[in-house]
């Protein structure tokens, strides 16, 4: 199986109306602003997209817009993610009917699962959607962790199981890259560390910051990738306070309020997010200048 999931990705905000209803008609001038930035793919209802503050209705009707959005020049990820597995395979198999290049499948929030569970969880999954799949391990905010043992097994069961975003345990990579191989792909989701989690034995990123600055980031990745690790440190560099910033302020919350100042409707996050106080856009809008 071709692995879709590249080195540079961006997990896309979802568009939301000033009232908290999903903007459709925002969708299609978000997506020519990720395509005039060349963005190579994109993730639709992640946790930058705020995939658990929408019904799957939601959902799967966002996995229809993107892709009509973006028609074949945008390689496109799923987010699955569910507290009933029932409702995980409803988004596998609206991902693949939408016609989606593959499928981030995240752990339930909240219900802190066992390994066993986490299996035939994963297990479900598959049996119904043969599109590849990129496991996403991220215990901060599920509180589960995938050990390496479930990883193991479950890719020796699923062949389509090629790839893993690792926001859990960093150290953990270099052994499960020695034990399924180089075609086997992981990603952070970390942009302040992604020299570290490089050095760490991950591929690439899915990128949260490449929102903001998706040229920047991608040329990081692009130097990391010809061994140019000293110029990808500098351009990092010069990003770095304003990655510190971003992220301080709240990172979902900021770049919703950045990409509004550049006139691309993404609208503001659903309550309790908030928006930025006067105080907050004022930083904002200093380093904007």
């Amino acid at each position: 199986m071709k692995n879709p999931f590249l080195e540079f990705s961006v997990a896309m905000v979802t568009p939301f109306t000033y009232d908290g209803k999903l903007n459709l008609d925002g969708i299609p001038p978000l997506i020519d602003y990720y395509k005039k930035n060349n963005v190579p793919s994109l993730l639709i209802s992640g946790s930058t997209g705020e995939q658990h503050s929408m019904t799957i209705e939601e959902r799967i009707t966002l996995f229809h817009k993107v892709k009509e959005a973006a028609k074949n020049e945008v390689l496109l990820y799923g987010g699955v993610a569910a507290v009933q597995t029932k409702d995980a395979i409803s988004l596998a198999i609206a991902a693949k009917e939408a016609g989606l290049n593959g499928i981030m499948l995240g752990f339930p929030p909240y219900l802190r699962i066992n390994q066993e569970e986490a299996f035939h969880y994963v297990a479900k999954v598959c049996s119904h959607t043969s599109l590849p799949i990129m496991l996403y391990n991220n215990p901060p905010r599920t509180g589960f962790n995938l050990n390496i043992e479930t990883l193991f097994r479950l890719v020796k069961q699923f062949p389509q199981i090629i790839a893993l975003k690792e926001a859990g345990d960093r150290a953990t990579v270099k052994e499960v890259k020695e034990k399924l191989g180089s075609t086997f792909i992981v990603l952070t989701g970390s942009d302040q560390t992604i020299l570290e989690d490089t050095e760490l034995g991950f591929n690439g990123i899915s990128s949260v910051l490449g929102n903001v600055f998706p040229n920047e980031i991608h040329e990081i990745v692009k130097q990391i990738k010809s061994g140019k690790i000293n110029v990808a440190k500098e351009l990092l560099s010069k990003l770095s306070s304003y990655m510190k910033t971003i992220t301080e302020i709240g990172a979902l919350r900021a770049i919703k309020y950045i990409l509004d100042k550049q006139n691309v409707s993404a609208g503001i996050c659903r309550e309790p997010i908030s928006t930025l106080n006067k105080e907050e856009q004022i930083i904002i809008d200093g380093f904007l200048k």
